[in-house]
Parts: C-alpha cells; sequence; structure tokens
C-alpha cells in the first residue's frame, strides 16, 4: 500500500510549501529577477548610447549623393 505524505499545516490550517514546491518557486522568482536586470540593463544602455551615430557611417548612403557627400 502507498504511503501518504503527511502535510505540515500552520495554525491558521494553511499547508506549508513542500522543498520542491520552495524551489520551484524560487526559480521562477529568479528567472522574473534576472529578465527585470537585462530589461532595466537594455533600458539604460539604449539611453546612454547613441547606436544610430556609430552604425551611420558618416553620410547619406541611399540618398544618391555618392560617396563624396559624406564628408561635407
Amino acid at each position: 500500500m502507498a504511503h501518504a505524505r503527511t502535510r505540515i499545516v500552520d495554525p491558521q490550517g494553511r499547508r506549508r510549501l513542500t522543498r520542491s514546491e520552495k524551489i520551484g518557486l524560487g526559480s521562477v522568482v529568479t528567472l522574473v529577477g534576472v529578465l527585470a536586470i537585462g530589461l532595466v540593463a537594455g533600458v539604460v544602455l539604449d539611453r546612454l548610447l547613441d547606436f544610430d551615430d556609430a552604425l551611420d557611417a558618416g553620410g547619406e548612403w541611399d540618398e544618391g549623393g555618392g560617396v563624396s557627400t559624406r564628408w561635407q
């Protein structure tokens, strides 16, 4: 016969989390925290760095002006 696990219940009648449930919940919280930190870091880097100037080679390549207009 299978042995039923006993659940620990606190004085208010709530069931306490098992070890695996705590680990699972901690993993989800950690993942959400890392995602939030990555999002904040991405926004900060986007505000600090202006990638338009870094990727623009100094001129308008698609306007048909040719290479000579880049350095004016």
